[in-house]
């Protein structure tokens, strides 16, 4: 019933909005984006076969046409091509963003390939010497011998931590910018709501999939869900030079049925998540943090597993001059790791950054990590607990 209330009021809404509009509108169509180089020194405990050092680089062109009716509804899409990842030479280039959008005094409404809400409006620690609003960068360079990657490549446990985006992870991501409705309300007095609505979080552009999400009874995690909801809110407001930023989140979905084989029950967790965070500001300071709490969404509950919450947080402060930006955070991140043995995963990382705006559109970044990461997965015989700093320099291109 959420999902058909939701898509029937972004259709009201456009409809409300567009009334005798204009046919012949003229399009107007932009080109904007962004490109980031980056090289990175690790020292670490769990080093055997590493190297110190490494490079990475991406770049994203978005291409937006436009229009305006008469009766003053705005109009569009966005395309966003990405120079994806190219390990091993074998460089890709694909479109992680693809939507129309329609927008006037009722909202704007969203339909394709895009970001949640909350992930559009989420509000955290201030970071702003880091990349693009990229805060958890420091986990691809821990992507081999220490169990907390955020990608899968040498971590024996993928499930908990790709719920979350990685363990450090700042937002609601589970809907993976899957094919969804996104729908954001003007904003009152600081205050804007919104809403979204996918049916599976693993189907996107021209892919149609009306299969139900299903499981295995071997299986510790599941993190494909359908019929994925999500409400929110967030607020920007300045009182007496003071600036008040806030949001909040709540995404819920249903996880694969319940599997038998041989007698043997499989029971993975409906998709409960949540997210809160705030920030204030003033005189180049700012201090924030925010919290996202993943409980056991996707964890399966058979007999003999042993299931933990997984949720991350972060505080943080930064001072802005000019075209200086210097800040600090302490992030935290706990997911369940391996469901066969009793225990958690923990990475905590301390960071400091700055960054200096050499040109408009031109920033120059350094920053140093301390992480230490403690696995369930650690015995006697194999130790998985690692420690270790990390430097990353860095040129941003925003355009």
């Amino acid at each position: 019933m959420n999902r058909y209330l939701l898509a029937g009021s972004a259709a009201v809404a456009l409809a409300l909005g567009a009334g005798a509009a204009n046919a012949q509108a003229k399009f107007d169509v932009k080109v904007g984006g962004d490109f980031y180089f980056e090289g990175g020194y690790v020292d670490q405990d769990l080093d055997t076969g590493l190297r110190s050092t490494e490079f990475t680089n991406r770049m994203r062109i978005n291409i937006i046409p436009s229009a305006k009716a008469d009766n003053g509804l705005e109009y569009g899409a966005r395309l966003r091509f990405r120079a994806a990842s190219g390990q091993n030479n074998g460089r890709t280039t694909d479109a992680d963003r693809a939507y129309l959008f329609a927008q006037g005094t009722f909202g704007q409404v969203r339909l394709g390939v895009q970001n949640s809400f909350n992930d559009e409006t989420y509000v955290t620690a201030p970071q702003d010497y880091l990349p693009l609003g990229i805060y958890d960068g420091v986990t691809s360079y821990l992507n081999l011998n220490t169990d907390i990657a955020a990608n899968t490549s040498g971590n024996t446990l993928p499930g908990p931590a790709q719920i979350n985006g990685s363990l450090i992870g700042q937002s609601l991501v589970v809907e993976k910018n899957a094919t969804k409705i996104v729908y954001f309300s003007p904003r009152f007095a600081g205050l804007q709501l919104g809403a979204s609505y996918l049916p599976r979080n693993d189907s996107s552009h021209t892919d149609v999939n009306r299969a139900k999400v299903t499981g295995t009874v071997a299986g510790q995690f599941n993190t494909t869900f359908q019929d994925l909801v999500e409400v929110g809110a967030n607020y920007n407001n300045t009182f007496g030079g003071v600036s008040v930023k806030a949001s909040a989140g709540y995404f819920w979905g249903q996880a694969a049925d319940n599997v038998t084989v041989a007698g043997v029950s499989s029971n993975y967790k409906d998709l409960n998540a949540w997210q809160v965070g705030a920030q204030l500001g003033y005189a180049g300071f700012s201090v924030g943090g925010s919290y996202v709490d993943y409980g056991k969404s996707g964890q399966n509950e058979r007999a003999g597993y042993f299931t933990e919450n997984t949720r991350s947080w972060v505080v943080g402060v930064q001072y802005t001059t000019g075209p200086i930006v210097v800040g600090a955070n302490y992030k935290n991140g706990k997911d369940a790791g391996s469901l066969a043995v009793a225990g958690e995963r923990e990475l905590q990382v301390y960071e400091i950054g700055v960054g200096y705006t050499v040109a408009p559109g031109l920033t120059l970044q350094a920053q140093y990590d301390y992480f230490k990461a403690d696995s369930d997965l650690s015995t006697a015989a194999v130790d998985r607990d690692d420690k270790g700093n990390v430097v990353i320099l860095r040129s941003v291109l925003a355009f």
